[in-house]
């Protein structure tokens, strides 16, 4: 008897031990890193052991159940499961669901009728983030370019950045902003539709924004356009900054010869 609840104890904490931990060490936009994100736009969950396997969404609309798990997004105005695009052990990429209002929402990664791990995050209106190539929000844009020859209009696809093999490693292509056929850059990025006010510099120099709201393919990508001015002939590596709303996204960069 006397050994009775020392040996169920000792059971009970083996058990526990034996179960995996789950827990998200941060949310942050899926395009800068930044700890902020906005509704309709694409934020990532990092964490231990968040799925036993790894899924991605292979149609659209996209799923709100992948690898076994949800995520449930509790903010201002809404509580309710968001949309997956890519799901694994330790990272989850899923869109902002669209009728958030800002303030602190927590974000739960649910499994069969348990949450698995819980955490928060910060949502503004914009949240204004560009993709870089090589995946971490920085160096060379995620970005083509569209070269439109005059008169005729005909355009043509431009390579802004080789990414070397085996590394994978990305770098910027020298671009040439062209006389005769311009040349457009076509940038991704998340958090920027929401904005009303929008603007653009390359290498620290004002550019026309032709476009910049929702990329209709992908939910929760936004696309900018815009153009390599003659201005900036000559001018190297520089970088591009996006600002929406008074708020600066991450730079990313082109080379331009």
């Amino acid at each position: 008897m006397g050994l009775r609840a020392p040996i169920l104890f000792l059971f009970s904490w083996a058990l526990a031990l034996g179960q995996p931990a789950h827990s998200i060490t941060k949310i942050v936009s899926a395009a800068s890193g930044a700890a902020v994100v906005a509704p309709n736009s694409i934020a990532t969950i990092y964490g231990v052991n968040l799925t036993d396997r790894t899924e991605s969404a292979t149609a659209l609309p996209l799923p709100i159940q992948l690898a076994g798990i949800t995520v449930v997004v509790d903010g201002p105005g809404l509580s309710t499961g968001a949309a997956l695009i890519y799901a694994s052990p330790t990272q989850i990429n899923f869109v902002v669901p669209a009728g958030i209002l800002p303030g602190t929402a927590r974000v739960s990664v649910v499994g069969p009728e348990i949450i698995f791990a819980s955490s928060t995050v910060l949502v503004q209106t914009v949240a204004p983030a560009l993709f870089s190539a090589n995946g971490d929000g920085a160096g060379v844009a995620a970005a083509i370019g569209i070269r439109t020859v005059i008169p005729t209009n005909m355009q043509t696809t431009v390579a802004v950045f080789l990414c070397d093999a085996p590394s994978g490693h990305c770098h910027a292509i020298p671009l040439d902003v062209g006389i005769d056929a311009p040349l457009t850059l076509e940038l991704f990025g998340t958090g920027i539709r929401g904005g009303s006010k929008i603007s653009a510099t390359i290498g620290g120099m004002p550019v026309p924004v032709q476009y910049a709201g929702p990329q209709p393919q992908f939910p929760g990508l936004d696309q900018v356009n815009l153009p390599l001015i003659l201005s900036l002939r000559g001018a190297g590596t520089v970088d591009i900054v996006l600002t929406v709303d008074g708020q600066a996204s991450n730079p990313v960069q082109v080379a331009i010869q």
